[in-house]
């Protein structure tokens, strides 16, 4: 239940990302801003302003310098694996683990050719359809929407009711989810995805082990650390050790492609728009495909 709420924030980033000029952005989204709620609606009718925008995106950083930045270079990167995968034919359906507003199976180049499960929350689902719905007029027959609580429900189960078949070469994404959930249901999760079809593949975001466990926790990153890690009730439970990702996706048959943090997305990403934002460290991103 942690989670549910975090969607419509991860949209506002997104929207407030569309905002910038086309040659400051680092990723195209036409229907964030559609997606959110009211509330968050009014935020971004404000930032149209670009003093203002400034103004807001100063003072998140403030708070919490590198997430608006992190959170750019993130979605990105997924997307350009999303559209690489798509571009070289390399999959067939997607599988989008804790889908939330997530709209990138709406717009993305070539993806009307691609089967696209979409799972989350029962109460995120039922959102996301009366959303979108409203936003397209009538749903795409090719996604499948799959209510799920993955702490407590069988992800194979509820794929096969869904219709997904696990020797369909799939992309799976894992976006912003591995660290609200528990060890038992991230490794439930991977060794799932290790069933696949050999050259699936898996992207997914986690936060580094050493935050979880309260070390290294810098002036920038204390606000943060304080409200994700609360005493009586954590919001972020769940974090991995990079230097161990290879060893650890390996027990999964999963062979890890590229394991990706600040550092590199500021090269890649940052540089391409000269974009003068900061990128934390607490989260990494990681690609692997299935071995078998």
């Amino acid at each position: 239940m942690k989670a549910i709420q975090t969607g419509f924030g991860v949209s506002w980033v997104r929207a407030t990302g569309m905002l910038y000029p086309k040659e400051k952005r680092l990723f195209e989204d036409p229907y964030s801003e559609k997606m959110l709620s009211p509330f968050y609606k009014f935020f971004i009718f404000l930032q149209r302003s670009p003093k203002i925008n400034d103004a807001m995106v100063k003072s998140k950083e403030k708070s919490t310098p590198g997430i608006i930045g992190w959170m750019f270079c993130r979605f990105r990167y997924i997307d350009d694996v999303l559209k690489d995968s798509i571009v070289k034919k390399e999959i067939e359906t997607v599988v989008n683990l804790g889908a939330g507003m997530d709209c990138r199976a709406y717009y993305t180049p070539g993806i009307e050719s691609i089967r696209y499960f979409e799972l989350d929350h029962p109460s995120v689902i039922k959102q996301k359809k009366v959303k979108m719905g409203k936003i397209l007029g009538k749903l795409p027959n090719r996604i499948i929407f799959v209510p799920i609580d993955f702490e407590k429900q069988s992800l194979d189960t509820e794929l096969k009711k869904a219709g997904y078949n696990l020797t369909s070469k799939t992309l799976f994404i894992w976006e912003g989810v591995t660290q609200y959930i528990s060890k038992e249901a991230n490794d439930s999760t991977l060794k799932y995805v290790a069933q696949a079809a050999p050259g699936s593949k898996i992207v997914f975001t986690y936060i580094i082990k050493s935050f979880i466990e309260g070390k290294n926790i810098h002036d920038g990153i204390k606000v943060m650390y304080k409200y994700m890690r609360k005493k009586n009730n954590p919001l972020w439970i769940y974090g991995l050790d990079p230097n161990d990702m290879g060893g650890y996706l390996s027990k999964y048959s999963l062979s890890l492609i590229e394991d990706i943090g600040s550092e590199e997305v500021r090269e890649r990403y940052m540089k391409l728009v000269n974009l003068d934002l900061d990128v934390f460290e607490i989260e990494r991103i990681a690609l692997a495909e299935v071995k078998r």
